[in-house]
């Protein structure tokens, strides 16, 4: 596998930019860089969410560095800011500006991206942040599971989604034209998990220490250096177009030996991404509110419009009400 790259130079910043975002010198800054999209991206609920709880009385600013599809989302972004993380400033940044950019990079002491989202392969931020010389605090998904290692450059946040055949509808839906691809991958969004515990826990271990942050750091920019720079990659892909040539050279043309028996293109999307989180739902799952939070309260947080987006296919509030005071009442079950 020969893997995407980054210019490692490109990353290296000599000027002090905390300032001009307003961050102060002992200030803690995170950094999210991407489209800021909480149905095709990343959700930034446990974001906000755990950011809250491990600020705990400590001045953090909350960079988030990308555009929005329109100014819809743009306010959903902003409201949802204000109120499961109050505490933390947000700043919100134009990601497509070059010199914004560089900013950014040079002024955060952390990256954070906590994807749930199918279209979220491969993944570049967190290794341009590796690059940067950034801790980086990502969802255990898909690619990034290629790029960040457990404990040594960063905390990868594991993530659970549904089995298959769970997700037939949500393709059936894709293939009739009842819902858009857009509608699609937000579908498939909503029901993908990111483990809050564990991302509260990741965050309070970087503010904690501050020699970590810089050692991770350390370690995230020398795997770069060593795997990912284009220094590294493009003789991978020079020597595999040498085989490929020898291979066309030495062998006669061939057709395929067998047609696919189903659509390609609308598998279950419980299947065909069953590699993309941490694990899926099983048998043997148990089921319990969490926390202090009351059936009133989780409802009223589904009830944002970072989760009322897609409503098809979904349970009502008087169903989700219904499990939640069961739960409540008998505790966890399966």
């Amino acid at each position: 596998m020969i893997p995407l790259g980054v210019d490692g130079d490109a990353f290296v910043f000599s000027a002090d930019e905390r300032a001009a975002l307003g961050i102060e010198a002992d200030d803690l800054a995170l950094l999210f860089l991407g489209r800021l999209s909480f149905h095709a991206k990343a959700n930034p609920f446990p974001m906000y969410l755990e950011l809250e709880r491990a600020a705990a009385g400590r001045r953090v600013h909350l960079i988030q560095a990308g555009w929005f599809a329109h100014a819809g989302i743009e306010r959903v972004f902003r409201e949802a800011a204000a109120r499961f993380c109050p505490s933390v400033r947000a700043v919100f940044v134009d990601g497509r500006d070059p010199d914004q950019c560089n900013r950014v990079w040079a002024a955060a002491d952390v990256f954070t991206t906590l994807a749930d989202n199918i279209q979220e392969t491969f993944g570049l931020a967190p290794l341009e942040a590796m690059a940067a010389g950034l801790p980086v605090v990502v969802s255990d998904w898909d690619g990034y599971r290629e790029t960040v290692r457990e404990g040594v450059d960063g905390f990868r946040i594991p993530t659970l989604t549904p089995a298959p055949p769970l997700g037939t509808d949500l393709a059936n839906r894709f293939e009739t034209g009842a819902d858009s691809y857009d509608s699609y991958c937000g579908g498939v969004s909503l029901v993908s998990a990111v483990d809050v515990a564990a991302c509260a826990q990741a965050y309070s271990a970087l503010f904690a220490d501050r020699d970590l942050p810089m050692k991770m750091g350390a370690c995230g920019r020398e795997r770069v250096r060593d795997l990912f720079d284009w220094r590294v990659i493009i003789p991978q892909y020079q020597e595999l177009w040498r085989d490929l040539a020898e291979c066309r050279r030495a062998d006669p043309e061939r057709e395929p030996t067998s047609v696919p028996k189903v659509n390609p293109a609308r598998p279950d999307p419980f299947a065909a991404f069953a590699s993309y989180p941490t694990r899926q739902l099983s048998g043997t799952d148990t089921v319990r509110l969490a926390g202090e939070d009351q059936p009133e309260v989780l409802v009223q947080r589904w009830r944002h419009s970072l989760f009322a987006f897609a409503p098809q296919g979904l349970p009502g509030d008087e169903e989700i009400m219904a499990v939640l005071h069961q739960l409540d009442k008998t505790g966890p079950c399966k």
